[in-house]
């Protein structure tokens, strides 16, 4: 089972960083093709702005899967700090339960973004803004199925952290 988890977890680490790569990537030469093209050229592109602005969206909630892996949320420790070690595992357990509870229920109310925006055109580029919205479920599910792999690997392994 251990095994298991471990290889899931690695292959949706191996996933999610080669996305965070291609949404870099994709952010770096939008915005520099499109300095290129007002500053060199004198002809700017209508629809990098646009398009800069939904990868900066999904590259957002990527983070936001990276910090639910790596346990660097932004938290107030202070009264977790002074737990006693069961009792600082307990709460880990607790706070990696609500994260899922959270992500579900985001996730599903993303989801209904998606289905009421299935339709509405973005301003300067060839998709809908459900593909905007998608961000949300796609990236709720695997902030969800981070947490839960937390959970399954275990409190004691991060030392009883809130992670």
């Amino acid at each position: 089972m251990k095994q298991m988890l471990e290889r899931l977890e690695g292959v949706v680490n191996k996933v999610l960083n080669l996305c965070g790569v291609i949404l870099f990537l994709g952010i770096f030469t939008v915005v520099l093709l499109q300095v290129f093209m007002r500053y060199v050229l004198g002809a700017p592109l209508v629809w990098s702005e646009e398009l800069a602005r939904y990868l900066f969206i999904w590259i957002s909630y990527l983070g936001w899967v990276f910090a639910t892996r790596s346990g660097t949320h932004i938290r107030i420790s202070a009264f977790f700090n002074v737990l006693p070690l069961p009792l600082r595992k307990g709460v880990a357990a607790v706070n990696q339960m609500l994260v899922v509870i959270f992500a579900l229920v985001l996730g599903w109310l993303g989801y209904r973004m998606v289905l009421m925006n299935l339709y509405v055109p973005a301003v300067t580029l060839f998709f809908t803004y459900a593909f905007v919205y998608l961000s949300v479920p796609v990236m709720n599910f695997f902030i969800a199925l981070q947490a839960i792999l937390n959970l399954l690997k275990g409190a004691e392994e991060k030392g009883g952290t809130l992670s």
